[in-house]
């Protein structure tokens, strides 16, 4: 386990003490594939935005400004990392994990944990989404 998985594993037992399952980002990504997600701040409770993933590699994300960034996926190990036209972060990595059947993500970098509140085939709403 590479330093950074262990310092987030270790973040994931103090986030709760509730049943919690690490799922590989590939389980993440195959539950993702063709679907839109919404995410919640797990703190806050508001959201953190909505993302459509259009295959295993690429997604969509539907910004609060109402302009869509397209996002190259790939897989880093425990870590599924996305790479935003607009925002051109090599370290912007996520690890995917289940908690009591609640899809959820953590950040490498800030350690913020995302609630995954809906997942429909809807597309994202945004300036220059796909039309299919």
């Amino acid at each position: 386990m590479t330093r950074g998985a262990a310092l987030l594993a270790g973040a994931l037992v103090t986030t709760s003490a509730a049943a919690q399952d690490k799922i590989t980002p590939q389980e993440f990504l195959d539950r993702a594939n063709g679907n839109t997600l919404t995410f919640f701040h797990q703190r806050s409770g508001s959201v953190a935005g909505v993302e459509q993933f259009l295959s295993p590699k690429q997604s969509v994300w539907a910004q609060s400004d109402g302009r869509c960034s397209y996002g190259d996926i790939s897989i880093k190990g425990e870590l599924m990392c996305f790479l935003y036209e607009d925002f051109p972060n090599p370290d912007n990595c996520w690890m995917p994990f289940d908690m009591d059947g609640q899809l959820m993500v953590m950040s490498t970098q800030s350690f913020q944990v995302q609630t995954i509140t809906d997942i429909s085939q809807d597309p994202v709403i945004c300036e220059g989404a796909p039309l299919s």
